[in-house]
């Protein structure tokens, strides 16, 4: 027993000391590849940026991943034409807007032109360099324009984005939304980049059988940004920041070498390249805009916007694939309490300083919220027609018992109140009238309106004029009620008239959309 009990005891001995010292090896390795770095600045210019050459007229083709086929594609509108989903060149910047369609190219229809994703069919590629194109494009108002762009050669730094949401809350009385966010951004050096040369020196190794494999370095982001100066891509932040937990905030930036030397980076496609990965996780606090004109029936948009601060003429940033599937996977999830997520997309902006300099490209989250409001049409605006039902009852009792009929209509308006102040404390103090408010105050008038019919039918009864009394009694039992509900109608129907896209489904069909 003892011999069996020492052998175990050798063998995980053995095996730390093995991990450890892979470990110590592993570290050493991203020590002397840093090291070598800081020696010869002028040799591997680690604080410049990669560039990547485009040959386009300024702007890119809106892309969209499709779950059925699994692949990217370009995306169309309902009548099939395409949109514009980057700029690349400021010099146009204020000429197009994204999400501009293009209608067609030196007078043809860009929808019969053979344009492809998946077999690099590109717009530009259809077109001769420094071909001058007539484009014909169309903007969000309908308004047509005609614009002459000419086909040219840039180079930018373009690293890949992704923005990963894990968790988000909102607290309306304070216009703040809570969100738990994963960053992500890379660029990569190809393989005759001295930066990838390096890494063959340190960050690869063989193992049995002349195997290769490779180390990645994992390196403090304030060393490496601060101390050392060296370019990494994220430089971003986020618009309509108002806070973030540092006590819950960590980033990483890692050097990842690949090679079709090692098998499972060749299947994977990866190419002979060195990723410089910079990521963080935290939990960030947003200011809110929300307009709350149909609430409780009300859609909101929440909008992560994360600003670049390269010039657009230096540089780009766009999302990768896995921004999107992981969207999607958050709306699946559809976590967010007492909403529901209906729609989710990607799009960018161009940003400017208020000298109208465009800084830059900024790709933004835009998540499309539909508030729950069973809650309130069961709880809330039920009960209230419920006690204007009984408020109205009143009518029913007779004109002489004057006492009685206050009575009902008097603790009807008092349960009134009581709900208003339920809403106050849902959503904060605006200087406008939402759904809910206009009803309550037409519930309010509906509910006092018995009262003063009351005092008015005793004074008939008592004055003995019994005709008038009768037609008027009548007339508040037909249409009372009524035209209460009518009015409630109306007031929906307006409201969502005003405001159709941010209406909820249930009534947005009111408003024809």
């Amino acid at each position: 027993m003892k011999k069996k009990f020492s052998i175990c005891s050798f063998v995980i001995i053995f095996l730390n000391i093995l991990l450890f010292s892979s470990n110590v090896f592993s570290k050493d390795k991203c020590r002397l590849y840093l090291d070598e770095l800081k020696s010869d600045y002028e040799k591997y210019t680690p604080e410049k940026n990669p560039t990547y050459n485009l040959n386009d007229f300024g702007i890119r083709l809106e892309e969209t991943w499709n779950y059925l086929k699994n692949e990217t594609e370009y995306k169309r509108d309902e009548n099939g034409y395409y949109s514009i989903g980057l700029i690349t060149d400021p010099s146009i910047a204020e000429k197009v807007t994204i999400e501009d369609l293009i209608i067609s190219v030196n007078g043809k229809d860009l929808r019969t032109l053979d344009i492809d994703y998946q077999d690099d069919k590109t717009l530009a590629n259809l077109f001769s360099e420094n071909e001058e194109v007539e484009f014909k494009f169309k903007n969000s108002n309908s308004n047509t324009y005609n614009l002459k762009l000419s086909k040219k050669v840039k180079s930018l730094f373009w690293p890949y984005t992704d923005l990963y949401i894990y968790s988000i809350y909102i607290n309306e009385k304070t216009k703040k939304l809570t969100a738990r966010l994963g960053f992500e951004a890379s660029h990569s050096f190809g393989e005759d980049d001295p930066m990838y040369e390096l890494s063959k020196k340190y960050l690869w190794f063989n193992e049995e059988d002349d195997y290769k494999e490779t180390v990645s370095c994992y390196f403090d982001v304030y060393e490496w940004e601060t101390e050392l100066n060296f370019g990494h891509p994220a430089k971003v932040e986020y618009a309509d920041l108002h806070s973030t937990n540092f006590d819950l905030f960590t980033e990483s930036l890692t050097l990842k070498p690949y090679t079709d030397e090692i098998e499972w980076h060749k299947e994977n496609n990866w190419d002979n390249e060195l990723y410089v990965e910079y990521t963080n996780e935290g939990v960030h606090v947003f200011n809110t805009n929300f307009n709350y004109i149909n609430f409780p029936f009300d859609r909101q948009k929440i909008k992560f916007e994360m600003q670049n601060f390269y010039d657009l003429s230096d540089g780009i940033i766009e999302f990768s694939n896995r921004t999107q599937k992981y969207l999607n996977k958050f709306q699946e999830k559809n976590n967010i309490a007492g909403w529901d997520i209906v729609n989710n997309k990607l799009t960018y902006d161009v940003n400017k300083n208020p000298a109208d300099i465009y800084h830059g490209l900024s790709a933004i989250v835009e998540i499309e919220i539909e508030r729950k409001h069973g809650y309130y049409i069961w709880k809330v605006i039920l009960p209230i027609i419920i006690i204007l039902i009984v408020c109205w009852s009143s009518i029913w009792v007779k004109a002489r018992e004057l006492e009685s009929k206050l009575t009902i209509t008097i603790v009807c308006l008092l349960s009134l109140i009581a709900y208003n102040f339920i809403i106050d404390g849902e959503i904060p103090k605006l200087e406008y009238l939402t759904i809910i408010d206009w009803i309550i105050l037409a519930s309010y008038f509906y509910a006092a309106l018995p009262n003063i019919l009351a005092v008015h039918f005793f004074n008939l009864y008592s004055n003995k004029r019994t005709k008038q009394l009768n037609t008027l009694e009548n007339l508040t039992k037909r249409y009372g009620l009524v035209s209460y509900l009518a009015i409630v109608f109306s007031i929906i129907l307006i409201n969502v008239n005003i405001n159709p896209e941010g209406a909820s489904g249930l009534f947005s069909w009111l408003a024809g959309k």
